[in-house]
């Protein structure tokens, strides 16, 4: 029973350090290299060049779902 109530005493200390919902972002470029939906984790057009330079990558304006 001690052992119990050690548990619930630590998990009630330990639950609001837990860290929330991870909030969804959604980057507004993505880099296209084959079909499908690309690599879209570029916040400007400037970081999707540069990511794309060398390969035969293109970037494009990420039309999905904002939040």
């Amino acid at each position: 029973m001690k052992t119990f109530i050690t548990a619930m005493a630590f998990l009630l200390i330990a639950l609001p350090a837990l860290p929330g919902k991870a909030q969804a972002r959604s980057y507004a470029y993505c880099l296209k290299s084959s079909e499908g939906p690309g690599d879209c984790k570029y916040s400007s057009y400037r970081q999707c060049k540069a990511a794309a330079s060398g390969t035969i990558g293109t970037c494009v304006r990420n039309y999905g779902p904002r939040r």
